[in-house]
């Protein structure tokens, strides 16, 4: 045998040993995954076979058009190497989506068939954008007649909320700047749904006067329902202080009440969404202020 014959049996060796060894280091990269299906009406576990489709997530976080994975099983057992991916599971007409992360270690779920999802987002009036600052939402179970009668399910604090939740119907309360709006949403088991809720808000920017100056400092605003309750007491809306404060109000007709010292005063005012209404309360001594309703 050559030298020349010796050396090219020896570069085909080595590459040989690499390969070998690289795709060791690529089947050591693979993890076990495991994923089983649940019922969300009752806990159980589904024991007829789910169709699996499980798909790689991009940097952007959007699945690809091949799916790494698609099979038929009752509890799904494969490997994949590491990075992000979501799962969709179909069963008994109902389906389910869940993302998770593969690493070194080996990866367990639980896919919960029969909930569904809900993401909301709020605008404060037609044509606006998005709110981006944190809202207050409050899932809470629905009591027909009673908007106050249903249990707390979840708390999100945040621009947009996603809750997932057994099927049913259901009040999402939202919470911004002081305003405060209810919407009904009844929900069908595996279903997802997108809502924006639309706060139909304008603006109140009250100044108060004794006489015909201006009062520069802070005054102590309440806005009230302008209809009496069963009491005759007047329910508050909000109460800030400032001496031209700019409050959010949904549509509707308000009493703006203002007090400064031994003074106060009052005027009606009417809310339009996406508009500002100033409006002008002259202080007096006189008696006669109306009863706010305490909580």
């Amino acid at each position: 045998m050559t030298r020349v014959a010796t050396f090219f049996i020896a570069v085909l060796l080595s590459a040989a040993a690499f390969l070998t060894a690289s795709n060791g280091v690529l089947a050591a990269a693979e993890a076990e995954v495991t994923i089983n299906a649940t019922n969300g009406m009752d806990g159980k576990e589904i024991t007829e076979p789910v169709s699996w489709t499980v798909t790689k997530l991009d940097k952007n976080g959007k699945p690809g058009k091949k799916p790494a994975v698609v099979e038929a099983a009752v509890v799904l057992k494969t490997k994949l190497q590491p990075g992000q991916y979501q799962v969709l599971g179909k069963a008994k007409g109902m389906s389910a989506k869940q993302t998770f992360t593969v690493g070194k270690e080996p990866v367990v779920r639980t896919m919960t068939f029969g909930l569904a999802e809900i993401r909301i987002k709020m605008i404060t009036s037609k044509g606006r954008k998005p709110v981006s600052e944190p809202v207050q939402w409050d899932m809470l179970t629905y009591v027909k007649g009673k908007p106050d009668g249903g249990k707390l399910v979840h708390s999100v604090t945040a621009p947009t909320a996603t809750f997932s939740v057994p099927a049913g119907g259901y009040v999402v309360r939202a919470t911004y700047k002081g305003t405060t709006a209810d919407l009904v949403v009844p929900l069908t088991p595996g279903q997802s749904y997108e809502y924006t809720l639309n706060l139909y808000a304008g603006y109140a920017e009250p100044a108060a006067f004794h006489g015909k100056n201006k009062i520069a400092q802070d005054v102590t605003w309440q806005v009230v329902r302008a209809k009496p309750n069963k009491k005759g007491e007047h329910d508050l809306v909000t109460e800030q202080r400032g001496a031209e404060p700019k409050m959010m109000l949904r549509e509707g007709k308000y009493l703006v009440i203002a007090r400064y010292g031994d003074m106060w005063g009052k005027e009606t005012i009417d809310i339009s969404a996406g508009e500002m209404s100033k409006v002008k309360v002259k202080l007096t001594k006189d008696a006669g202020m109306p009863v706010v309703a305490s909580n």
